[in-house]
């Protein structure tokens, strides 16, 4: 049986899960069970890619969302990978506002390295790229001139269409697919690690330090990313990470 390598794109996945369910309590164990069947494969590795939360702006979602790692991490068969956020602070009439909205760094690359250095590597038949982004397309298809076979997994909403087709299949995350993977039934959303994000779109919608979305980005003046650059009381408190 060929041998499987899965690549979650963790925020995108999250995101479609938000859009296409309204939930994201899934078992990733499961999950790559289950992908790997609908391609007649056996699994070899889950690689999972999300982004540390700020410990210094977030502290109580940075908190939750190592205790999603630590989860992650005891599961076999999964390799969490990290990136990290940045976290933008936005500006007013007034000029600086204490509201922020975070973007991911590293995550695209390390995915993109990943595809090219199993397929280098021989290291497996298939891969399975979780993910809706178009930007992964030349990755698709440098891992495929290598021999390997790529297939996409992706959400009926919010997914790219010529991802989809760049991939020696396609797999359709829609309910019927996930309801096996989920972890509670008929559970309320929960969020697993993630900070909350607009779906739509290439940006993050931003937040306000009660952890409410604010409306359209509008221009930030700079990057944020230690506690020396907030002004005391005015950190941002975002939505739920816990799983």
């Amino acid at each position: 049986m060929n041998r499987i390598a899965i690549l979650i794109d963790g925020n995108n996945f999250y995101k479609g899960c938000q859009l296409n369910f309204n939930r994201t309590d899934v078992d990733f164990r499961k999950l790559g069970v289950k992908l790997c069947e609908a391609v007649s494969g056996e699994l070899l590795r889950i690689y999972y890619y999300n982004a540390h939360v700020s410990k210094t702006i977030d502290p109580l979602g940075f908190q939750r969302q190592q205790k999603f790692f630590d989860n992650l991490r005891a599961t076999p068969n999964i390799t969490l990978k990290l990136g990290h956020l940045v976290y933008h602070r936005l500006r007013n009439e007034q000029g600086f506002s204490s509201q922020f909205f975070p973007t991911e760094k590293g995550i695209d690359v390390q995915i993109a390295v990943d595809m090219i250095r199993l397929g280098l590597l021989k290291a497996c038949e298939g891969i399975i790229l979780v993910s809706g982004d178009s930007d992964y397309i030349y990755a698709v298809r440098f891992a495929k001139d290598l021999g390997s076979n790529v297939y996409i997994a992706s959400f009926q909403m919010g997914g790219s269409i010529e991802l989809r087709n760049e991939g020696d299949g396609h797999i359709n995350l829609d309910q019927s697919f996930i309801q096996d993977c989920l972890i509670r039934t008929n559970s309320p959303r929960r969020d697993f690690g993630h900070p909350q994000q607009r779906v739509e779109g290439d940006h993050e919608e931003p937040m306000n330090e009660e952890g409410a979305v604010v409306g359209s980005i509008t221009p930030f003046e700079e990057v944020v990313d230690s506690a020396d650059e907030v002004d005391n009381g005015k950190r941002a408190e975002f939505a739920s990470l816990s799983h």
